[in-house]
């Protein structure tokens, strides 16, 4: 029986000699220096796979076939942040019984993708996928640092074309866009690249990431390849405050913290939202320590062994139940409605039912019980009923909707009563002529004040998805060239 060594292992449990023998050669040759790659027999895969877990070994990948889907669930329970991928045949996709498996073992979140069984030496395609399942493991881990380029906090002393604020999904899409067409462009973030989407653990129904991608990971690209088309981008610095373009100026001015400004011929508003609070008595005291606001994905695994709540009906609130079930002994998801269905993807509702993530419809957290700085229980009311109960929780992560980042902006732009910013045809229907004097009509991202647009979640009406966001952020750019070509004509 094989041991695993001391290295972090790729761990390969396949039944057919054949087939285990061809991947382990094939794995050796373009990994074995930095893994062992362990493949013992497939009836002696579960002992050594214990064998790992009992040894203090790292297991970053399990490659299996059909023969014990229990493994599977076994190794994500041994090693929380495993990639785990079912091996295939070249084509047995197309053959029902293969994609039967794939879909039921995806939908049972039993493993992360399929893998298709190298065909020649090398089979670079079959190499590329399991480098990406092992960076993947990295970014998990901690182990694979960001590398962003670019970094910087000072600010343009000309005027920009575009300055955009915000680098969440919608800004770094326009930013993209913008600077990929010669806009001089500007992102101006007061705190981390990605904005709310960057924390979250894994985004599975972004087009073109077919196993998902972590917020992280998307930002990161998306940052760097605005960099590479030239966008500035001003970290950590706050807009404050803006000046409209008046008659005798042809620039936007907007207040960085207290004392700097910034220029712009556009601005595009790409702020976001943050979390509400909880207003309940006796949770103040844990947040920071084990009451969290917001999909965490970097305090799950602090969460080992424990019993972790999460609050909320959306997707965010699902992505972290389901990052937060990796870890966790238990994990519950507390609802006000009587279903997920009005506020969640069904591929997230499935994904929660096959974790064993529990459900509490029509209830809501009214207290919180801890001894010293961590929670350990927290009070639930059943709203129908109004019977108060208490539940064991040793970590509470609250994603209960959010407030726009608008309080700074000018009384000029239209918003309503929540402070999201009103776009497009909606502005007249708000404020009829009187909100929007002027011969054109506002393009569908623009607000009351011409030339200052709004994308993503801080824009009423938006979808809330990153996709949408994105949509948003690169169909925004065509607006902006519009309204400079009025500038100059």
């Amino acid at each position: 029986m094989e041991s695993p060594s001391e290295s972090s292992v790729v761990f390969l449990a396949v039944d057919d000699p054949v087939a285990r023998a061809e991947v382990r050669d094939a794995l050796q040759r373009r990994f074995g220096a930095d893994y062992s790659i362990v493949a013992p027999p497939g009836a002696d895969a579960a002992a050594v796979l214990g064998s790992a877990a009992a040894t203090g070994a790292t297991v970053a990948l399990v490659i299996g076939d059909d023969h014990d889907p229990a493994l599977f669930v076994r190794a994500r329970r041994l090693f929380p942040d495993v990639r785990r991928c079912l091996l295939i045949e070249w084509g047995s996709w197309a053959e029902p019984a293969t994609e039967t498996a794939v879909l039921a073992l995806m939908a049972a979140n039993r493993i992360d993708y399929y893998l298709v069984r190298p065909t020649r030496s090398p089979d670079e395609y079959f190499h590329r996928t399991v480098t990406e399942f092992l960076l993947e493991w990295q970014r998990a881990t901690g182990a694979h640092p960001v590398g962003l380029t670019g970094l910087g906090t000072a600010l343009p002393d000309s005027t920009v074309d575009l300055a955009i604020v915000g680098a969440g999904p919608g800004g770094l899409a326009a930013a993209v866009y913008a600077a990929s067409e010669g806009l001089s462009t500007l992102v101006l973030e007061r705190g981390a690249i990605g904005g709310q989407a960057g924390s979250s653990s894994l985004i599975r129904n972004y087009l073109g990431f077919s196993r998902g991608v972590s917020g992280a990971e998307l930002a990161e690209r998306a940052y760097q390849q605005a960099w590479v088309f030239g966008a500035r981008f001003a970290h950590g610095r706050e807009v404050t405050g803006m000046s409209p373009r008046g008659d005798s100026s042809d620039a936007f001015l907007l207040e960085v913290g207290a004392t700097e400004t910034v220029a712009a011929r556009s601005v595009v508003l790409a702020a976001g939202v943050s979390y509400r609070r909880l207003s309940v008595p006796g949770l103040a005291p844990f947040v920071g320590t084990s009451v969290f606001y917001g999909a965490s994905a970097v305090e799950a695994k602090a969460q080992t062994g424990r019993v972790a709540v999460v609050v909320g009906g959306g997707n965010s609130a699902g992505q972290a139940a389901l990052h937060l079930a990796r870890y966790a002994a238990s994990v519950s998801l507390v609802v006000r409605s009587a279903s997920l269905a009005d506020s969640m993807s069904q591929y997230l509702v499935d994904e929660l039912a096959a974790a064993g993530v529990g459900i509490l419809t029509e209830a809501k957290v009214v207290g919180g019980i801890g001894t010293g700085d961590r929670l350990d229980h927290i009070v639930l009311r059943d709203r129908p009923t109004g019977v108060d109960s208490r539940v064991r929780c040793d970590a509470l992560f609250i994603t209960i909707g959010a407030a726009p980042h608008t309080g700074w902006v000018a009384p000029e732009v239209l918003r309503d009563p929540w402070g999201y910013v009103i776009t497009g045809a909606d502005v007249l229907g708000e404020g009829g002529r009187r909100a929007w004097p002027h011969e054109r009509n506002p393009a569908p991202l623009e607000s009351s004040v011409p030339g200052f647009f709004a994308v993503g979640d801080v824009r009423r009406g938006s979808v809330k998805r990153v996709a949408s966001a994105v949509g948003e952020g690169s169909v925004v750019v065509s607006s902006v060239h519009a309204f400079l070509a009025e500038l100059v004509g």
